[in-house]
């Protein structure tokens, strides 16, 4: 592409131009998302969630497929932010930003921030600085040290980095561990005790030994009719443990771990009941995309 030729009026109005439509595709590229995410179009590809696909499928830096999954999340709550997007009011890394500091306010313990609450604090950083814009939302939370994000560097093909903020309690906690182990492991580094407690996790709280009435989400948990009785009940659990067992505590058709739910193959709205062989373990994406496929997107689940 040559363009020494132009003249600087010529220059000047494309650049405006392109600049322009680039924001434009920018909205249509997060509505396409949107609407990518609301089917759960990404599970049927065989990606575990939207950002996977965004990075391994769009081929997006992890950074970028952040900011764009943000941005479809927000503009879900707060249509007004397409319009901001498209008009250069707003950024992707003013919705980050904002993103942060409507999960910090969570964090908090406070309730979670209305619409029009977040749609005022986006009028409010509209148009400013980056910088300006942190000040804005650090402005609304009352510990500003929590909307600092967690993050995973990595750090070589073998290993990351992970960072993340915790309180005073948790260091002393970390502290009375080291204590217990002083004698076995008198050099343990907080990687290693990490990953020790990891494996603890993992163990006592995998799907198939925590499986029970209670112990999963409600609408985990199959049901062809009511339970009559404690052998009843029991042998419900036993079914949904051998389930997860069987799967090996993974969703039966992405792989992954998150957000495990027991789906029933033949809805119990078309009739299907409770059977160890109309069930399957399906994380929450999996299980709503099959929602999508019978029900259609409108009377699937609710879009999270």
């Amino acid at each position: 592409m040559n363009l020494r030729q132009l003249t600087d009026e010529t220059l000047m109005t494309q650049t405006l131009s392109l600049v322009q439509r680039e924001r434009e595709i920018l909205t249509e590229v997060l509505n396409y998302l949107g609407e990518i995410n609301r089917r759960k179009l990404f599970a049927e590809l065989g990606f575990k969630s939207l950002f996977e696909f965004a990075v391994k499928k769009l081929g997006y830096s992890e950074d970028q497929a952040y900011r764009r999954i943000a941005a479809v999340r927000l503009i879900s709550e707060v249509p007004e932010v397409e319009e901001k997007i498209s008009s250069g009011e707003l950024t992707l890394t003013h919705i980050g930003v904002a993103s942060q500091c409507f999960r910090a306010h969570q964090k908090q313990g406070a309730r979670a921030i209305s619409r029009e609450g977040k749609l005022q604090i986006i009028e409010q950083i509209s148009g400013k600085s980056v910088r300006e814009a942190e000040r804005i939302v650090l402005a609304q939370v009352e510990a500003p040290i929590l909307a600092r994000p967690d993050s995973i560097c990595v750090a070589s093909e073998s290993a990351v980095e992970l960072r993340f903020l915790a309180s005073a309690k948790v260091r002393k906690k970390v502290e009375t561990l080291k204590g217990y182990l002083a004698h076995s492991e008198p050099h343990l580094s907080l990687g290693e005790l990490f990953e020790r407690l990891c494996d603890l996790g993992i163990e006592s709280w995998r799907p198939s030994r925590v499986a029970r009435a209670g112990g999963l989400r409600r609408r985990a948990l199959p049901s062809g009719g009511p339970v009559r009785g404690k052998s009843a009940e029991a042998s419900r659990v036993q079914v949904i443990r051998a389930k997860f067992q069987a799967a090996g505590d993974q969703c039966e058709k992405c792989g992954s771990s998150y957000a495990l739910e027991v789906d029933h193959i033949r809805p119990r709205a078309l009739g299907g009941n409770g059977e160890a062989e109309n069930l399957r373990i399906l994380c929450r994406n999996c299980n709503q995309r099959e929602s999508v496929k019978i029900f259609g997107v409108f009377n699937s689940v609710r879009n999270q």
